[in-house]
């Protein structure tokens, strides 16, 4: 999937209209069409703005093919959901996460 391809499957899938997008990056709809369209790439502040609006990783956005695909539409709600909570309830988050982790294979979670 191109990027814009994703990015207009984003807009569609939050319901927003050219114009609302164009309001909330603050660009102009033309913008927005040439991106959906392959025609233009966003630099990569507005990139970032856009993965952040969306709640994926801006990797997501700019990777194609099975790359992409390491992410699943689960991951990327998750993440999305998790990067509107405050800091406080990420930390119980993670938490739980790792106590789940910790039942399921009787190890602890070895970060990178």
């Amino acid at each position: 999937m191109s990027l814009g391809e994703k990015l207009r499957n984003l807009r569609l899938k939050t319901k927003k209209t050219l114009s609302e997008q164009s309001k909330i990056l603050q660009v102009s709809m033309n913008s927005i069409y040439r991106w959906e369209h392959d025609l233009a790439v966003p630099r990569k502040p507005t990139l970032r703005m856009m993965a952040d609006y969306y709640g994926v990783p801006l990797d997501w956005l700019l990777l194609e093919g099975a790359s992409a695909a390491l992410v699943s539409e689960v991951e990327q709600n998750l993440l999305g959901m998790f990067r509107k909570l405050p800091d406080t309830n990420r930390y119980k988050i993670l938490g739980y996460v790792e106590r789940m982790y910790v039942e399921e294979y009787g190890t602890e979670i070895q970060y990178a």
